[in-house]
């Protein structure tokens, strides 16, 4: 029996801006939770600057992809 973990994403949306969004929420979810197994494990280096990188360009344009009543001004 194989015990590997399997993910499947079903991403719903009438536009496809709204699955853009969902599709960005979850990379950063994802990208997240990679970072922290990474770190537990004592993997750092070139993929911690990589998620790192990544985490804060999503951060940073957040209010670009994500609807206006949810949308964080930016700095």
């Amino acid at each position: 029996m194989n015990f590997a973990h399997k993910y499947v994403l079903f991403i719903k949306g009438d536009t496809l801006d709204e699955v853009a969004e969902e599709a960005l929420h979850l990379v950063y979810v994802f990208v997240m939770r990679a970072l922290q197994e990474h770190r537990s494990q004592g993997r750092n280096g070139e993929y911690e600057a990589f998620a790192l990188q990544l985490l804060a360009m999503l951060q940073r344009y957040r209010y670009l992809y994500t609807n206006p009543p949810q949308a964080p001004l930016p700095d």
